[in-house]
C-alpha cells in the first residue's frame, strides 16, 4: 500500500515537473475599440486542453470567468472592458486584475487541472497591438506585465509605467569628433519591440526642447524569452547647438538625453534617459567643445550624473578673455603651483549662486575665527547671496569664471564642495580634476540617506575622489562605509556647520503656533518627472482642503505655511488660494522657519532631519509614490529606512490619524522617535564649525 502511495506521489512530482517546463506556442493581445481579444495556441504535449479564461481580482481573491472559443487550432475570448468595469469594480477603484487560464493536462490516463497565469512565461511567441492606458468615466485603466509572474494583468486608476518593458539600456561609447558628439549603445526590450525612437534634448532649468539625429537597428530577437536587442547611435552637432543655444541666450545649463521608445502595440512612447555608460568614468570619453561669439565663449561638455550615470551635456558660458586665459594656464599650472604651496589657500563653495547652508557657513566661521587664513568663496556676481557675502571682505570672493578665479582654483591646496562639487568647477569636464591637487573634502547639504547620492559620494569614483567625507553620526558613518565605500579613515564624525545655529539656544525665538509643510524638490524633465510632481502637489493641496485637516489646524489654533520648492512654482496660485501662507523655500531663511514651526510634513525632504534635532515631531507623507515613480518613496539602499526619526505615512486618512495623536501628545516628541534622533546626531553642540576645521588641518599636515 504504502509502496503503491510512493509510486503514485512521484509520478504526480514527476508529471509537475512536466508540466512547469512545458512552453506552449503563441499568445496574442489585440484591443480593439472597448474590447480585448485575447488568443492562445496549446503545445499537443501531455494532451493539454483548455477548460476556461478568467479573470483574478488581485485585492479579493474573486475570479470572473469566461468561455474560450475555439477556431482555426487557437483558443480565444473577449472582454468588454468599460462593462467589466462597471459590473465588477467597486465605486472608487483602484484595483489590479490578471488573466489566467485553466488547462487540463492528462498524463498517463491521469487528469491534472492548473490554473496559471497567461504568462510571457509560458509561450514562446507573443504579439499585441493596441495596449495603452483606457479612460473611462473619469477611471484609467493601465495594461501591464507582471514582474512577478510575468502574466498579462490590467489596473484601475493605479497607474503602471511601461518603462517596465524595457528591461537595459547602455552606452557603450562616447565620441567627440570636431564639431560632432556621437553616442553608441544597446537597448533591450520584453515583449514589445521597437517601432521608432524619437532622442530628445532637455534643459533642466529653462526647459529647452530640441529633437535629436538618432537610428537604430534591430541586431537580435528571441521568441522563447520574447527579448529584442537593438544598436543605436546618436549623432549631436554641438555646433549648431552652441549657435542655438547663442540665439535663445541660454544661461549656463545642464541638458538630459532622453530616449521617447515607441513600443509595437502600445500608442504612449515610453520615456527613458540615455543612461548607463559600460565604461562611465573612463576619461578619453570626456573632452569639451568650445565655440566664440564674439566677447563670449561658450563650452559644451559631456558628462554623467544621478544613480544610473545618466547622460548630461554641460553648457558653460564665459567671457572669451577668461576663457582664453584659461586655456593658456592650463599647461603651466604643473611648474606654477610648487611656488604657491606654502600660501595654503582654501576654496569653499555650494554652488555659484548660493551662499546659505553649510559651505556658507564653515566659510563664514573661517572668517571670523581665523581671518588670517586665505580663504575664499566661490559665487556668481549675479547671485542673491553676493551682498551678504561681501560683508565678509570682497577680496576673499571668487568670481566664478574670473581670471583671479580660475588661477586660485589651480593653486589651491583645499577644495571643500556639498554633493555637487562640479558645480563650483569652470565646467563639468572631469579633466579638470587632473589640473587640481588640492585635497578634496565633501562637506554634505544634509544629513545622508534619503536620497541616493551614490554616483557623487561613491569612494571608488574616478570622476571625483574625495579625500575627507563628513557626518553627523555613527550611523550616517555606518552608511557612508557600506553604501559609498569609503575607508573609514577618511570620514570625520563632526556635524554639519549650519547645526551651530540651528542648535544655539536662543530664548527671544519662541517656536509659533505653525505647522510647516515642506514638499521636497523634484528634478523636473519629460513625462513621468513632471507626473511626480503634480501627483505631489495635488496631493499636499487636497490635504489642505481636507475638512479634518483643517478642524485638526482650527482645534489648535495653527497656522499653516507651505513652503514650496522650485519645481512647484507653477502651482503658487493654487496654494495660495488655500487658508494658508505660501513661501518660496528659494527665497526663504529656511532655518528660521524650522525654528519657528512646531510640526513638520515633508515627502522625503532632508531638511526634515535639522526639524527633528530641535526634538520636534516630523511626519513623511508618501501618498501612493510607488504607483507614480520609477523609485521606491525612499533610497531602497538606504540603511535609514526604519530610522527615520518620524512615521511614514502613504494615506491623508492615516495622516490625519497621526496629527491628531501627536496633537494629543502636546506635540511632544515620542519616545521612540528621540531615540532616533540621538543616533543621528552624535554631538548635540555648537561646535560642528570647529571640528571640522580640526577635521581639515589633520588632513593638510
Amino acid at each position: 500500500m504504502n509502496s503503491t502511495t510512493n509510486e503514485q506521489n512521484l509520478k504526480i512530482e514527476q508529471a509537475e515537473k512536466q508540466i512547469k517546463e512545458i512552453h506552449h506556442p503563441s499568445f496574442v493581445l489585440k484591443k480593439q475599440d472597448d474590447d480585448l481579444l485575447t488568443t492562445v495556441t496549446l503545445t499537443n504535449e501531455l494532451s493539454a486542453e483548455l477548460i476556461e479564461f478568467f479573470i483574478l481580482h488581485r485585492e479579493t481573491g474573486e475570479k470572473y470567468p469566461f468561455k474560450a472559443q475555439f477556431a482555426n487550432g487557437a483558443h480565444s475570448f473577449s472582454v468588454n472592458i468599460r462593462s467589466f468595469i462597471k459590473q465588477y469594480a467597486p465605486v472608487d477603484p483602484k484595483e489590479h486584475f490578471e488573466f489566467y487560464f485553466t488547462i487540463r493536462y492528462t498524463i498517463d490516463g491521469h487528469s491534472i487541472f492548473k490554473d496559471e497565469p497567461l504568462s510571457l512565461n509560458r509561450f514562446d511567441h507573443y504579439e499585441s497591438y493596441g495596449l495603452t492606458e483606457v479612460q473611462d468615466s473619469g477611471h484609467r485603466l493601465y495594461p501591464y506585465f507582471s514582474r512577478k509572474t510575468q502574466g498579462f494583468c490590467f489596473t484601475i486608476n493605479i497607474p503602471v509605467r511601461s518603462v517596465r518593458y524595457i528591461k537595459q539600456s547602455t552606452i557603450d561609447s562616447v565620441q567627440l569628433k570636431r564639431d560632432t558628439l556621437t553616442l553608441t549603445g544597446t537597448i533591450m526590450t520584453k515583449a514589445n519591440p521597437i517601432n521608432r525612437i524619437d532622442t530628445i534634448l532637455v534643459g533642466r532649468k529653462f526647459g529647452h526642447r530640441q529633437t535629436i539625429h538618432s537610428d537604430h537597428q534591430l541586431i537580435q530577437s528571441e521568441d522563447i524569452t520574447h527579448l529584442y536587442s537593438y544598436n543605436y547611435q546618436i549623432n549631436l552637432d554641438l555646433a549648431d547647438c552652441a549657435h542655438e543655444f547663442f540665439l535663445n541666450k541660454t544661461g549656463d545649463e545642464d541638458f538630459d538625453l532622453y530616449f521617447e521608445l515607441y513600443l509595437n502595440g502600445l500608442f504612449e512612447p515610453t520615456v527613458i534617459r540615455v543612461s548607463n555608460p559600460s565604461d562611465a568614468n573612463a576619461k578619453k570619453n570626456y573632452t569639451y567643445f568650445s565655440h566664440s561669439y564674439g566677447k563670449k565663449t561658450m563650452v559644451l561638455a559631456p558628462n554623467f550624473t544621478g544613480q544610473s550615470n545618466n547622460f548630461i551635456l554641460s553648457v558653460t558660458n564665459f567671457q572669451k578673455e577668461s576663457f582664453e586665459y584659461m586655456k593658456e594656464l592650463l599647461p603651466f599650472i604643473p611648474v606654477l603651483r610648487p611656488f604657491y604651496s606654502n600660501r595654503s589657500i582654501w576654496i569653499i563653495g555650494e554652488t555659484p549662486m548660493e551662499a546659505r547652508n553649510n559651505g556658507w557657513n564653515f566659510y563664514r566661521y573661517m572668517r571670523q575665527t581665523y581671518p588670517e587664513k586665505e580663504v575664499y568663496y566661490v559665487i556668481d556676481s549675479h547671485s542673491p547671496d553676493y551682498a551678504k557675502a561681501a560683508e565678509l571682505g570682497e577680496d576673499h570672493l571668487l568670481i566664478y569664471k574670473s581670471k583671479k578665479y580660475i588661477w586660485t582654483l589651480a593653486m589651491a591646496q583645499l577644495l571643500v564642495t556639498t554633493e555637487e562639487p562640479y558645480a563650483i568647477l569652470p565646467t563639468r569636464n572631469p579633466l579638470w580634476l587632473d589640473v587640481l591637487s588640492a585635497k578634496k573634502v565633501l562637506l554634505p547639504k544634509n544629513v545622508l540617506g534619503l536620497h541616493n547620492a551614490k554616483s557623487t559620494f561613491e569612494y571608488n569614483t574616478k570622476r571625483f575622489k574625495a579625500d575627507l567625507i563628513l557626518v553627523s553620526s555613527k550611523t550616517e558613518k555606518r552608511y557612508a562605509i557600506e553604501t559609498f565605500n569609503f575607508p573609514e579613515e577618511k570620514i570625520s564624525l563632526t556635524g554639519l556647520p549650519r547645526f551651530d545655529k540651528l542648535l544655539t539656544v536662543e530664548t527671544s525665538s519662541a517656536t509659533k503656533q505653525q505647522i510647516l509643510l515642506f514638499p521636497m524638490n523634484q528634478e523636473s524633465g519629460l513625462h513621468y518627472q513632471s507626473d511626480v510632481i503634480t501627483h505631489m502637489a495635488l496631493c499636499f493641496l487636497s490635504l489642505l482642503k481636507n475638512p479634518a485637516f483643517l478642524d485638526f489646524v482650527d482645534h489648535y489654533h495653527l497656522d499653516v505655511v507651505v513652503a514650496l520648492p522650485p519645481s512647484m512654482l507653477h502651482y503658487l496660485s493654487a496654494f495660495t488660494e488655500n487658508n494658508c501662507t505660501v513661501v518660496l523655500q528659494s527665497q526663504e531663511d529656511v532655518q528660521q522657519l524650522i525654528k519657528d514651526s512646531k510640526l513638520f510634513i515633508t515627502d522625503a525632504d532632508p531638511i526634515a532631519f535639522d526639524f527633528s534635532f530641535l526634538l520636534k515631531p516630523v511626519l513623511f507623507y508618501q501618498p501612493d509614490i510607488k504607483t507614480h515613480s520609477s523609485e521606491e518613496p525612499f533610497d531602497s539602499s538606504c540603511t535609514y529606512l526604519n530610522e527615520l526619526p518620524g512615521e511614514i505615512t502613504t494615506s491623508e486618512e492615516s495622516l490625519i490619524h497621526l496629527l491628531d495623536q501627536i496633537g494629543q501628545n502636546q506635540f511632544q516628541v515620542t519616545r521612540k522617535n528621540q531615540q532616533k534622533v540621538d543616533a543621528l546626531l552624535y554631538y548635540h553642540d555648537t561646535q560642528s564649525a570647529q571640528r571640522i576645521y580640526e577635521a581639515i588641518s589633520a588632513l593638510l599636515h
